[in-house]
């Protein structure tokens, strides 16, 4: 699936206020396949150095990063997912409660 049909697909959740499925490869910690995620925002980079990108504005491309709580994970923080690494996007149709007062920017 192309990174713009994976991006629009992640961008029609967060406006709703739902959760998204993505397929991730594996990485150090987590193993590939599905993952349910709350779409938070998208970012030139991670953590600090990483400059928020605003939808329908900002110029996207691959190696931009999906900042998005992971469903059934313990941790307190956002993950983050390049998106050029995101093979595919589902809708869930479930809506969530945004965590520690986090924007939704899309």
């Amino acid at each position: 699936m192309d990174f713009r049909k994976v991006l629009h697909i992640i961008a029609k959740a967060a406006q709703r206020g739902e959760t998204v499925e993505i397929y991730y490869p594996r990485t150090e910690r987590n193993p590939g396949g599905w993952r349910e995620v709350e779409p938070y925002s998208l970012a030139t980079d991670v953590g600090k150095e990483g400059e928020h990108l605003v939808w329908g504005e900002d110029m996207l491309s691959p190696g931009h990063i999906l900042n998005a709580y992971s469903v059934g994970s313990h941790s307190r923080h956002c993950s983050s997912f390049i998106v050029g690494k995101i093979k595919q996007a589902r809708l869930t149709g479930k809506k969530f409660t945004p965590r520690n007062n986090w924007k939704i920017e899309f």
